[in-house]
């Protein structure tokens, strides 16, 4: 017998609504897969600084031992643009840049950018001390490790890498240190590391490991060249008495007494600077004599030693 539309519906509706024979039969439903806890965040490296030009950055003002950029020798004078310093066992080198001093201390490898009186410092590995003598406010000189960045202006900051944590302690001014996603100021005596994208430690700072007397600094030699005349050198003081202030018991010369009149003037007469031993009268001239007397009293009768007087 032939079913009517109708009937197939129902039949059909009833069909799909009736619960699957599986899950009638007592299985349990598979369970999701659980969800996965999102990755930690990976700990922010640092990197170099990018290079602005190929401006010179500093000079080399002491090296001492093996310093080298690029497979070249650095010497005294060298200048350093956007390059990388790398120091031997027990070598340094010191730049100036502006007003800044850089020494980079041995065993380091330091990448230089930024710009002359604000140097960029990465360090990758050893240490450097940035000395500031600016006051603050001015372009900062930025030192930087894979585990912190510092900025500082008119500051004394040393930085140091290695195997371990990065350390920076500040022993004039103070920096900005940004480690991982903490930001905090270092003042003058304090020390920061750093590892892992976190602060490690903070602490009171002890002495720079870098002193401020670097080795090696060069030497400047003035020439002086056949077109300086004698004034342009300025000529040591003469020594009137180089043993020392005058004894007491030396007689002085009338003739240096002011107004004694030995210039010829008033009718005063002259001393005879060479009398003859001996001698009698004052204009009297003997042949021991020496020098004549060059103003001979008139009418001096008296007889020198062995001589005559004349009128």
């Amino acid at each position: 017998m032939a079913r009517s539309p109708q009937l197939l519906a129902i039949a059909l509706s009833a069909a799909l609504l009736a619960p699957v024979a599986s899950f009638a039969d007592g299985v349990a439903e598979p369970a999701p897969p659980p969800v996965s806890a999102a990755p930690p965040p990976a700990p922010r490296e640092n990197s170099p600084g990018p290079c602005v030009g190929d401006a010179p950055v500093g000079q080399v003002v002491a090296v001492s031992g093996a310093a080298t950029s690029g497979g070249r020798s650095l010497a005294c004078d060298d200048g350093l643009a956007c390059e990388e310093v790398v120091t031997g066992p027990g070598a340094s080198l010191s730049l100036l840049s502006g007003d800044v001093l850089v020494r980079v201390g041995p065993d380091s490898r330091v990448t230089i950018a930024g710009s002359e009186g604000a140097p960029d410092l990465f360090v990758h590995k050893g240490s450097v001390r940035s000395t500031d003598a600016r006051k603050a406010g001015a372009a900062p000189v930025r030192l930087t490790t894979r585990d912190l960045a510092a900025s500082a202006s008119g500051a004394d900051a040393e930085l140091a890498t290695g195997a371990g944590p990065s350390r920076l302690c500040a022993y004039e001014g103070s920096a900005v240190v940004e480690a991982g996603a903490s930001s905090r100021t270092v003042g003058a005596g304090q020390c920061l590391a750093a590892q892992g994208g976190g602060v490690a430690s903070f602490a009171a700072a002890g002495e720079p490991s870098l002193g401020q007397g670097a080795p090696g600094f060069c030497a400047f030699e003035v020439a002086l060249d056949d077109s300086l005349a004698p004034g342009d050198v300025a000529a040591p003081p003469v020594a009137i008495f180089p043993g020392g202030d005058p004894a007491s018991d030396i007689q002085r010369d009338p003739c240096d007494e002011p107004g004694a009149g030995c210039n010829g003037g008033g009718g005063i007469e002259f001393d005879d600077p060479d009398p003859t031993p001996g001698g009698g009268g004052g204009g009297g001239e003997g042949p021991g004599d020496i020098f004549d007397d060059p103003n001979p009293s008139p009418g001096g009768g008296g007889k020198g030693g062995g001589g005559k007087g004349e009128d």
